[in-house]
């Protein structure tokens, strides 16, 4: 069952993640039908991520309450609905109107996903279960522009719709296969309405902060890549995707199959601050990159470390919440927003003044990141971990 769970999520959010890509390639085209300039753009996505980061938290309290399916069957179709009407949009109000309809009901989705994991899987093997759902993301972001440039030559319009349909065969993919991995004997401890500030925890706030600089560093980096790699490495825009698709292969590798090994060889706790110091060295070498070989060898380099922080961040939040578990990955999928909307705008702005800055300043950030976090949060966990695993004991002496 836990398989076949795990294969069905795996399959959704590739099909979400697809439907979210295909966008890419031809949104910029498609607003500037509507006389838009790329500021609009850049609002236009964080209008998306700001609906995120106050949503995300509602729909996971909700998923606590009623179950994680119906949360996320009203994601999909909410989804669906909002693409179909971007597609049909006549006017920029029109357009963000959509947009952030389909940032509120789009972040139904990811956390109840990533809640039905913590249903599902031990603790010891949730990070792998959580780099699974990674995985899924990076190949949806490898074939979604392939797709979306296909279509987007047929008509710039086509591409939204194609994502609406398919939102919809995923909802009917999750009504049909998916079951209910919360019980209702276990949703009744989750009742009463817990504010998203209890989810900040001594054992959980320095987690929720590494989601929020995870995101951050790498929606900056996308933001500020392209404009590097058209002015400094002479790139065009195809040689461009291509960089990201092995960005994206990496990520999918690591996530997808190299998570579990490397749990057991350093633990879940240190993965965190050994993706912070990996992505560091990422971002110093795209600082100083000449050419499109050594920027796509850093940027695939920051693949690696990214996808060791995600996974066992949200694994450990999960473990040492003492909130619904749909609550907690709801604040966890609002930091990651709030940094998908504060990266852009950093990144953009400080690549202005200098084209390096953006990554040697997010390399800065990265390390001390991670000493901060060895100082102030390792030492915590550590102890935490030791007092489960006594725990564990003890009961076990008793049996």
């Amino acid at each position: 069952m836990q398989k076949r769970i795990l294969g069905l999520l795996f399959t959704v959010l590739f099909l979400v993640m697809i439907g979210f890509s295909i966008l890419f390639p031809v949104e910029p085209a498609y607003i500037q039908l509507f006389g838009a300039t790329s500021a609009t753009m850049g609002w236009l996505t964080a209008s998306y991520s700001l609906a995120q980061f106050v949503f995300s938290p509602l729909w996971g309290r909700l998923s606590d309450r009623i179950g994680r399916k119906p949360v996320m069957l009203v994601g999909l179709a909410g989804y669906g609905v909002s693409m179909t009407l971007f597609a049909l949009g006549q006017s920029i109000p029109h357009l963000f109107m959509a947009r952030t309809l389909a940032g509120v009901l789009s972040s139904a989705t990811l956390p109840t996903a990533m809640a039905v994991i913590a249903d599902t899987t031990t603790e010891d093997e949730r990070a792998k279960g959580m780099g699974l759902l990674g995985a899924a993301f990076g190949l949806g972001a490898i074939f979604g522009p392939f797709v979306g440039g296909v279509l987007g030559d047929v008509s710039l319009r086509l591409p939204f719709f194609a994502t609406g349909l398919l939102s919809v065969a995923t909802m009917g993919l999750v009504w049909r296969l998916l079951p209910e991995s919360l019980p209702p004997e276990k949703r009744g401890g989750v009742r009463e309405n817990v504010s998203r500030l209890k989810a900040f925890q001594p054992d959980t706030t320095w987690l929720y902060v590494i989601a929020f600089l995870a995101a951050f560093s790498l929606a900056g980096l996308e933001t500020a890549f392209p404009f590097l790699a058209y002015d400094r490495l002479g790139a065009t825009t195809r040689s461009v995707g291509y960089i990201f698709a092995v960005m994206g292969i990496t990520g999918s590798i690591v996530q997808g199959g190299l998570i579990g090994p490397i749990r057991k060889l350093i633990g879940e706790a240190r993965m965190i601050p050994a993706g912070l110091l990996v992505s560091a060295a990422a971002l110093a070498l795209i600082a100083v990159s000449k050419t499109a070989v050594a920027a796509t060898a850093a940027l695939a380099l920051f693949a690696a470390g990214h996808g060791l922080i995600r996974p066992a961040n949200a694994s450990l939040v999960t473990q040492r919440t003492k909130v619904g578990q749909g609550l907690a990955i709801g604040v966890y999928d609002s930091m990651d927003a709030l940094g998908r909307v504060l990266g852009p705008v950093v990144g953009g702005t400080l690549y202005v003044y200098r084209d390096s800055l953006p990554f040697s300043s997010g390399a800065s950030v990265n390390v001390a990141a991670c000493l901060l976090f060895v100082a102030l949060a390792l030492p915590r966990l550590r102890a935490a971990a030791r007092e489960d695993a006594n725990a564990r004991t003890g009961a076990e002496d008793r049996n």
